[in-house]
């Protein structure tokens, strides 16, 4: 950003011997700081709107948004069905990662950033309850055979069932809030 600005102020400079004296009426000696100055101000003004005009448009934002989306529901798709601690586990730390890449899109249009809150809020909830899943099926696969094994087994059965629960409630808002953006960015066109 900062070259950019220096950029800008030799451009300013050199326009500064484009605009000829007779454009203004005044005395001279104002002259020489009113044309420098005119000039450093139409290169700053031509510069912010040009940056503020080349900001991402609402179909870019879109695209973007969509495609992280589209891979965490992929990630999910694929690996439902896997019961093992290793790949729950990947899957939770997999659709945090997609919260974090979501949290960090830098979405301008009010309605997008609604729904990016709302997704990474589902993303993470998913892959949460995905880690208490893992640690319960770890805990399960850990338990002897014995009485307190027994009531360790329960309580794993128990904590999955919780999380399982909550997983599927966030991946309901997930898919809603997906129809969501998909009818929106469709609007767009």
């Amino acid at each position: 950003m900062p070259r950019k600005c220096f950029d800008c102020l030799s451009i300013a400079g050199a326009l500064y011997y484009l605009i000829p004296e007779s454009t203004f009426f005044c005395n001279r000696g104002f002259m020489y700081f009113f044309r420098k100055q005119i000039a450093i101000l139409f290169v700053v003004v031509a510069c912010c709107m040009l940056a503020v005009s080349c900001g991402e448009s609402r179909t870019v934002q879109c695209t973007k948004f969509t495609e992280i989306v589209t891979k965490g529901n992929t990630l999910i798709e694929l690996k439902k069905d896997s019961n093992d601690v290793a790949s729950t586990k990947n899957l939770a730390k997999d659709l945090n990662q997609i919260a974090k890449q979501l949290e960090a899109l830098e979405i301008t249009d009010a309605t997008l950033k609604e729904i990016q809150g709302s997704s990474v809020k589902s993303f993470r909830s998913i892959g949460e309850s995905l880690g208490d899943i893992a640690k319960a099926l770890e805990a399960g696969n850990q338990a002897t055979t014995s009485i307190k094994g027994r009531e360790q087994i329960q309580k794993a059965r128990a904590d999955i069932i919780r999380a399982g629960q909550q997983a599927n409630q966030a991946a309901e808002n997930l898919d809603a809030l997906t129809g969501k953006l998909i009818k929106y960015c469709k609007s767009d066109r």
